[in-house]
């Protein structure tokens, strides 16, 4: 097997059950992403805040996120996501059980650059999360560290 660059990705999901269903999948579809997650909004803005005091440092690649948060709700963190200069750079999925027409209309509003509804089958998660990986990481060219030139594929 060729070595893959690992990405890192935010998951932003208070269900710790969806967590570790998302690491089930990274680990069985041999995924290269170092997965990393904050529980609810507050938590993702304190990593934000911990990340601009770093000088942005060792950014995600990609965000994932809840909607129904507790504390901030996910639209309010794709908000304050897509105000930052640096931060509003990295691509944000919104992976959620709603599929409210006002709930989607208002996360591409906010700036959210995907909508996913989660499955409730598992073989189906684990394939959406392959083709998050596949689209988002592998193919999708991102700007590795928003505050630099470098760009990766």
């Amino acid at each position: 097997m060729l070595h893959k660059e690992v990405k890192k990705v935010l998951y932003i999901e208070d269900n710790i059950a969806d967590i570790k269903l998302f690491e089930e999948a990274i680990s069985f579809n041999d995924l290269a992403i170092k997965l990393e997650y904050v529980t609810d909004g507050q938590e993702m803005l304190n990593y934000f805040e911990a990340s601009k005091k770093a000088h942005y440092r060792d950014l995600p690649d990609l965000i994932i996120s809840d909607l129904n948060l507790p504390k901030i709700s996910g639209q309010q963190v794709i908000s304050e996501i897509k105000k930052d200069e640096v931060f509003k750079k990295i691509p944000v999925i919104v992976f959620t059980t709603s599929k409210l027409k006002s709930d989607i209309e208002r996360c591409y509003e906010y700036g959210a650059n995907a909508y996913l509804s989660k499955p409730v089958d598992i073989d189906k998660i684990f394939e959406l999360i392959e083709l998050i990986d596949k689209f988002w990481l592998r193919n999708c060219l991102l700007i590795k560290n928003p505050s630099s030139s470098e760009v990766t594929a």
